[in-house]
């Protein structure tokens, strides 16, 4: 009995080359992407538009435009694929852990969520608790998670939330610091890698507070949070610290405040928790936590 895919097996290794192309626009940047060479992705394509007897992109000296046929044969090969991929990573990550599992940012795990932990788990009670820790949202898989700190804005998963902290930002720095003066200098400054309009950097902050911010072209920039915040604390300048980030190391005298608050959003950070829960008595249990504990933290100045 022939293959049911006896049409496209020849050409099972083109198939995602030309979807590198198509989405990418380019054989250069889809060779760089699946690690072979350009000329490797002009025989793959070559070879892909032969069998079929149709061209599947017009050619403009550098520039690559989709034919119709193209197009419509680069949207069904990238719907296969991602229905291959997510079906792939079920099989993959095999029987779901026991519990509920938590996602939140590197920052937020380390600054507010770190030393309440123990406390966290002797609220969920018998249920197990697991994190999945992300730099960005974006990276978290909604499908493996039961909720989620939302470091954005409310509604991202669409799922109900309970609103934690507003977005209150301002300089902190060792208390060694305190009495060296109000004018902050490029040499002063602790820069975290920020991405555009994410959170709130130096430059928002000068501008709320009427100053002219100091040249940081050549700063260099903390690509963790909390590696910034510790290399305030260690007195190596002034860092922009987001209020319930760094409350408790005000508390216990590790940093002071050095600069005026700016309040740039409201319930910027929630926790949003996925309806109908197969554990509902113990999500209740960590919401109640949870607002216990943001009524404990300091509050904003």
């Amino acid at each position: 009995m022939p293959s049911r895919f006896r049409r496209i097996q020849l050409h099972l290794t083109a198939l995602p080359v030309f979807e590198a192309a198509a989405r990418l626009g380019s054989f250069t940047r889809a060779g760089g992407e699946l690690g072979i060479s350009q000329p490797s992705v002009s025989r793959h394509i070559a070879n892909l538009e032969e069998a079929l007897g149709q061209p599947l992109f017009t050619r403009d000296h550098n520039r690559l435009t989709l034919t119709a046929e193209g197009a419509a044969l680069a949207g069904a090969i990238d719907l296969g694929l991602s229905h291959i991929d997510t079906a792939y990573r079920k099989v993959a990550q095999g029987p779901r852990r026991q519990g509920l599992t938590l996602a939140c940012s590197f920052s937020f795990a380390h600054g507010w969520l770190l030393p309440r932990f123990s406390d966290l788990r002797r609220a969920a009670g018998e249920t197990p608790i697991h994190l999945v820790v992300s730099y960005w949202l974006e990276d978290v898989a909604l499908d493996d998670v039961d909720m989620v700190v939302n470091w954005r804005s409310r509604g991202w998963t669409e799922w109900p939330s309970l609103s934690l902290f507003d977005e209150v930002v301002y300089p902190v720095a060792a208390p060694s610091w305190q009495g060296r003066g109000d004018t902050l200098t490029a040499a002063d400054l602790l820069h975290f890698e920020e991405r555009d309009n994410e959170f709130v950097g130096w430059e928002r902050w000068f501008a709320h507070t009427g100053q002219t911010m100091p040249d940081v072209t050549d700063a260099y920039r903390y690509s963790n949070y909390h590696f910034m915040i510790q290399a305030a604390m260690d007195g190596e300048g002034v860092a922009l610290g987001w209020h319930h980030l760094v409350a408790d190391q005000i508390a216990q005298g590790r940093l002071i405040r050095v600069g005026a608050p700016m309040h740039y959003r409201d319930d910027a950070y929630s926790l949003e928790y996925r309806p109908n829960s197969t554990a509902p008595e113990t999500v209740q249990a960590i919401l109640n936590w949870f607002r216990a504990e943001v009524i404990r933290t300091p509050p904003a100045p």
